[in-house]
């Protein structure tokens, strides 16, 4: 079908004020009360042209405030306010719209993950403005795909992975690290980090090659995978199951290297074993947050 041109009316009388006609090809009405679309579109919206979640994406620089970047895809942005899911959407304009599992957040975004500021709402979440909450799932929506794979390859929960990165990027909000380069905060020369390569599941690299390889997204969460899969294997050697327990996955990927791990269960009475850093709990308590991010086991 060919396109046809644009027509605006105002009538003098009559229940329209200002009606603009669309064929296929336009782009959304920049002013309009009544907007009426030909049979190929969708059901005309009336009383107004409801605005997107975001009229474009803001990037928050620690320097400089706030910088308006590219506007985010119009279709995307449709799919996430109005596409049915399991879940109910989050209304996040204010704190009393928000439901329990939804985490709090006081000092922005940590530097690890800056570039959540430039990303569109996440699926499922109404949000008015871009708050760090909102970008976090946005980033773990975006790389649900690396996330859930680096999960599989190394047979663990992919809710461990995504809470070890919001955790990071949420409650330990840092400018700069002098040991770490990317999402998690993975220590670029810590001895976990080198013992895990030693066993295999990732090559050996120099320090110089890991902080490369750590600053990219992909890199960063198969660490983040790895590390916690070399704790549950030697979990499974003392006859503990953890690679399906976001909590203690994550209470191991920031407290003990694998020899002091080790030692830990070697030295341990015998009893389930227990969570109790500050990320396992957090993690534990917003699973379902960040189930909104990379789904579930």
């Amino acid at each position: 079908m060919g396109a046809e041109t644009a027509v605006t009316a105002t009538p003098t009388s009559g229940p329209y004020q200002r009606v603009i006609v669309f064929d296929e090809s336009e782009a959304e009405p920049i002013v309009a009360d009544v907007v009426v679309f030909d049979d190929a579109e969708v059901a005309p919206i009336v009383g107004g042209i409801r605005p997107s979640p975001y009229d474009a994406v803001v990037a928050f620089s620690d320097a400089e405030g706030l910088t308006i970047g590219a506007a985010p895809d119009a279709a995307a942005l449709a799919r996430q306010m109005d596409r049915a899911t399991s879940d109910p959407v989050v209304v996040t304009t204010g704190p009393e719209d928000r439901p329990d599992w939804w985490p709090g957040a006081t000092n922005g975004i940590s530097f690890e993950l800056h570039d959540a500021w430039q990303l569109p709402p996440p699926d499922g979440v109404r949000a008015e403005l871009p708050l760090p909450q909102t970008q976090v799932l946005s980033w773990l929506q975006h790389h649900r795909s690396e996330i859930r794979g680096a999960a599989r390859e190394f047979r663990v929960d992919p809710r461990a992975i995504a809470g070890a990165i919001a955790w990071e990027a949420l409650q330990n909000a840092r400018t700069v690290s002098l040991r770490s380069v990317g999402p998690g905060k993975v220590h670029v020369d810590a001895d976990v980090v080198t013992q895990t390569e030693q066993t295999g599941l990732l090559p050996v690299r120099t320090s110089a090659q890991r902080r490369e390889l750590l600053r990219r997204p992909g890199q960063a969460i198969r660490y983040i995978a790895a590390i916690m899969s070399a704790k549950a294997a030697i979990a499974e050697a003392f006859g503990y199951s953890m690679r399906d327990r976001p909590d203690l996955l994550t209470n191991e990927y920031v407290a003990r290297s694998l020899t002091e791990w080790t030692d830990h269960l070697t030295e341990r009475p015998a009893g389930d074993l227990v969570a109790a850093e500050d990320m396992a709990l957090w993690t534990r308590a917003h699973l379902r947050y960040l189930e909104r991010g990379v789904g579930t086991r």
